[in-house]
């Protein structure tokens, strides 16, 4: 399972050099002093097998399987020599087992050549700066943060690292930054080593101070709705919740791999950073505020964004048919939003005898009495529809009703006139109508204009009988 974010956006005016720099850290490593392990590794191997030490430790080793690891006796009968090369030079719980027993015997020479090739297996960076539970030291607590164990493990790691590093970055500052980053990754080592006391096995990579810093970008933006990216298996999608709400999601995930997941991979670490870094960032934001405003998030795009974009990315791909079909959808799916609208009537502009054209100009007019449509596009878009087509058919009585009153909204006296009589053709009464009329014979009663003043409340009275007819 992974979920990460997809919405937060740097500043890059101010970029996050200290996050920039642990990145650089961590590939240098990687290329220029773990490149050399090959070297370190292959020098130790040859002093083994050219020591006295593949005889004198083959009947050891069978002690200590007897002794130790009686469950390997199977699988050591199976690989033969192989399983005791391997584990003789590589298991470091062989060697300190060995050591003991040649310190005890007084096996001075033998005691020698094992230290000598422990030495030269020790410059190998894993053991060298890695975490070793059973042996922890202040060179493995920070060094393990900047090895990795493959490049698909490093580039995993600083991925996520540039994912939420970014963003905390610029809301913590810098030295907080690094500084709770390195603190996170000690609190991560100090959970491994609670749970794994006692394994020989070393722990590398930036795992755990990585998980911190996602603890930190959670403290930070609190409940804040923000959109993420999933994936469950061969599922994928995205969804938006507060920030808070995906902590108990890695916890778990985190907690699931321990119980079920790959052996080799430090899950407690994980743990500890994240809880680390979502603690440590809440008392430092107690403390101080943030030395910079969190990065501008955009709100998730609501569906009628997303239908826009649907119908672009077909007029894009020249499917000008397929683009007119998402917008009819959209309109009757979403009939407030006037950008899909105005972009129906675009496209069924072409022919305006088409019924796609009359529905969207219809769609619009049934939105006179929405304010966020003004009047002076509503009047343009009307008379543009006049203009294009011999039949009007989206000038219903219900539609001219609408035009009818935003026009003595907007005063636009001539126009609420033609209105008027167009109801007037189409047979309508309707109580809003006197109140209209008189509106318009007041208009030019104030003009001075007598007969259209009379005429206009003839109209009103011709209307008001078609209810009685």
């Amino acid at each position: 399972m992974l979920i990460i974010p997809i919405q937060n956006k740097p500043d890059w005016r101010r970029p996050p050099l200290m996050c920039f720099v642990l990145i650089a850290i961590n590939v240098l490593m990687f290329i220029f002093y773990q490149g050399g392990d090959e070297a370190r590794w292959q020098a130790a191997e040859d002093y083994y097998f050219e020591s006295d030490l593949p005889d004198f430790e083959e009947q050891r080793f069978l002690m200590y399987v007897n002794e130790v690891h009686p469950e390997w006796r199977a699988q050591m009968d199976v690989e033969g020599e192989e399983f005791f090369y391997r584990e003789s030079l590589g298991n470091p719980e062989f060697h300190h087992w060995l050591l003991s027993k040649l310190d005890a015997e007084g096996e001075t020479e033998w005691l020698r050549q094992r230290r000598e090739f422990a030495q030269l297996r020790d410059r190998v960076s894993s053991i060298a700066l890695g975490l070793t539970p059973a042996a922890p030291s202040i060179t493995g607590a920070f060094g393990h943060m900047f090895l990795h164990g493959s490049w698909d493990h490093l580039i995993g790691n600083m991925v996520f690292l540039l994912l939420f590093g970014l963003s905390v970055e610029l809301a913590l500052g810098g030295l907080w930054f690094t500084g709770l980053y390195l603190v996170g990754g000690l609190a991560a080592a100090g959970l491994h080593i609670l749970v794994e006391s006692g394994s020989q096995v070393p722990m590398v990579g930036a795992s755990g101070a990585v998980s911190a810093i996602m603890g930190m970008f959670v403290a930070i933006y609190g409940v804040r709705r923000l959109r993420f990216f999933y994936t469950i298996g061969f599922m994928f999608g995205e969804f938006t919740a507060p920030a808070l709400l995906v902590l108990p999601l890695w916890l778990g995930k985190e907690i699931f791999g321990y119980l079920y997941g790959d052996t080799s991979i430090a899950y407690w670490a994980h743990t500890g950073g994240l809880l680390a870094g979502f603690a440590l960032t809440l008392l430092a934001l107690y403390w101080r505020p943030a030395v910079q405003p969190m990065p501008h998030t955009e709100e998730a795009p609501s569906p009628q964004k997303m239908a826009m974009t649907r119908v672009d990315r077909f007029v894009e791909e020249g499917k000008i048919l397929e683009a007119t079909e998402a917008a009819a959808s959209a309109v009757r799916q979403y009939p407030q939003a006037l950008a899909l609208i105005e972009r129906y009537i675009e496209l069924t502009a072409a022919a305006p005898e088409s019924e796609g054209y009359h529905r969207a100009n219809l769609a619009l007019f049934a939105q006179a009495a929405n304010p966020a449509l003004s009047g002076y596009t509503l009047t343009i878009a009307y008379r543009r529809y006049l203009a294009a087509t011999e039949k009007p058919r989206a000038l219903t009585a219900k539609a001219n009703l609408l035009m009818a009153r935003r026009a003595a909204e907007e005063k636009d006296w001539p126009w609420l006139e033609e209105l008027l009589r167009r109801l007037r053709q189409q047979r309508v009464n309707h109580p809003l109508i006197p109140k209209l009329s008189m509106a318009l014979v007041n208009y030019y009663r104030r003009l001075g204009e007598e007969g259209r003043a009379r005429e206009m409340k003839e109209l009103a009275e011709e209307m008001a009988a078609f209810g009685q007819a």
